[in-house]
């Protein structure tokens, strides 16, 4: 004889109360989830706008040196070749210490604006895994942040260079994908 399983109404309102309570905690999680994706577009956001001034004083400081290089070209027009060579070297003298000082003050304030958003992902991180990502990322930051206050435009060259050179197709990938933030940045 087959055996029936017997339910008893006190059984059918306790599975209903189950299935309510995963159904709230799943509700709970997609709400965390989607609190905790946001949070992190916010702060993809707010990175791209510090990327983008950063690029736009790098524009100024090339600028800047283009205008500095038409002016001694002018000048070099209504002298002899013996001033124009002295001044020639004189002038490129002058503009490439006034380009690698800008540089380093751009550097060092792209390193504080870095250090300043590390502080400000900590500070908005979620708790659980979400969290230690973007504590993780803090620390990126953080790092970068303070490498780009400390160093001067020769170190960070040599570096970037010995990057390049050990790592290419990673030095590539990331060039690629800089520029497509870059570019997407300054469309909008």
């Amino acid at each position: 004889m087959e055996r029936r399983p017997y339910e008893t109404p006190a059984g059918a309102t306790q599975r209903e109360q189950f299935k309510e309570e995963g159904a709230n905690m799943l509700d709970a999680a997609t709400e965390r989830a989607n609190q905790a994706g946001e949070k992190a577009s916010d702060i993809a956001q707010s990175a791209a706008e510090r990327a983008k001034q950063a690029g736009e004083k790098a524009s100024d400081i090339a600028q800047s040196a283009v205008d500095k290089v038409k002016q001694t070209a002018e000048d070099l027009r209504s002298k002899d070749a013996g001033e124009i060579v002295d001044d020639a070297r004189a002038k490129a003298a002058e503009v490439g210490d006034a380009a690698a000082s800008k540089v380093d003050s751009a550097m060092t304030a792209t390193g504080a604006q870095m250090s300043t958003l590390a502080q400000t992902v900590r500070e908005n991180a979620p708790e659980g895994k979400a969290g230690e990502v973007a504590s993780k990322a803090a620390d990126a930051l953080d790092r970068g942040g303070e490498y780009l206050q400390v160093a001067d435009l020769q170190m960070v060259r040599g570096d970037l260079e010995r990057v390049i050179r050990e790592h290419p197709i990673e030095a590539l990938l990331v060039g690629v994908g800089l520029g497509y933030l870059v570019a997407r940045a300054t469309r909008r």
